[in-house]
């Protein structure tokens, strides 16, 4: 009987969070911690409920529920860094490709960047999910992986504000400050210089040579630091790498002087 009135206020609660779920992911209202005092020990059989309606409304394309039942885990296990992981991941990628329309697929990515950065506030010191963050901001808006990378770029500054090489880099870089346990510190170094890279190229493409520039020689002198420090790394051709970031170098500046005159 109380297993049953524990699954009830589970099926109230989200029937109470849907309507919220389709129009924002982070509306709050205090009144939503009710539930879980009243779950007491009945938390993790909410939580393998729940889990178990995810994968159930993933496997039927009911998104919408997906995402109340989402935010309903997260508040459950909010300190459990792989809840915001692994949803985040699920809305940004495998979500986003369901859809043809590239607004539809940017309004999943765009949902999940968002959901792991309020992931990343609950958890504000786990490397982890600070590097998830960061790759997904640069591997999201590549536009060699991505045939809709610039739109969702674009959508980014609109919607958010937001420049995503900037964002990946903050992430990136908080990641190596907070003691990641399951990525090498040496594979989130070589994302920094990568980052940085594709960044510059980026900024090229879209006629902004001055910042361009800048991120080139940040990127250079991010991959010279990597290659003194980690010299024994044979991932990356990182002399040849160096080699092509010198001649951009030299070409950014010559543009640069011909604005000058």
């Amino acid at each position: 009987m109380l297993l049953l009135c524990g699954i009830l206020l589970v099926n109230a609660w989200i029937a109470s969070f849907r309507n919220k779920s389709e129009t924002s992911v982070f509306r709050y209202d205090p009144t939503e911690s009710i539930p879980l005092l009243l779950l007491g020990g009945f938390r993790g059989i909410a939580v393998d409920f729940l889990w178990a309606r995810a994968i159930a409304r993933h496997e039927e394309k009911k998104y919408y529920e997906l995402l109340t039942v989402n935010n309903l885990i997260a508040k459950l296990q909010p300190n459990f860094p792989a809840v915001w992981i692994f949803q985040a991941w699920n809305m940004a990628y495998n979500i986003a490709n369901e859809w043809d329309a590239p607004q539809n697929k940017w309004k999943w990515i765009h949902t999940g960047l968002s959901f792991a950065k309020k992931g990343a506030v609950k958890n504000p010191d786990n490397g982890d999910l600070f590097f998830e963050l960061g790759y997904m901001y640069f591997h999201l808006f590549d536009q060699r992986v991505f045939k809709y990378a610039p739109y969702y770029r674009e959508q980014l500054k609109r919607d958010a504000g937001e420049d995503n090489y900037e964002e990946s880099l903050y992430w990136l870089r908080q990641s190596l400050l907070h003691a990641p346990k399951l990525r090498n510190p040496l594979a989130i170094e070589r994302t920094v210089c990568h980052a940085l890279w594709q960044a510059a190229l980026c900024s090229e493409k879209e006629g902004d040579f001055d910042r361009a520039l800048q991120y080139t020689e940040s990127a250079m002198q991010e991959w010279e630091r990597y290659h003194a420090n980690h010299p024994e790394d044979t991932s990356t051709n990182v002399n040849e790498l160096i080699r092509t970031i010198e001649k951009k170098k030299d070409f950014l500046q010559s543009v640069s002087k011909k604005d000058t005159w």
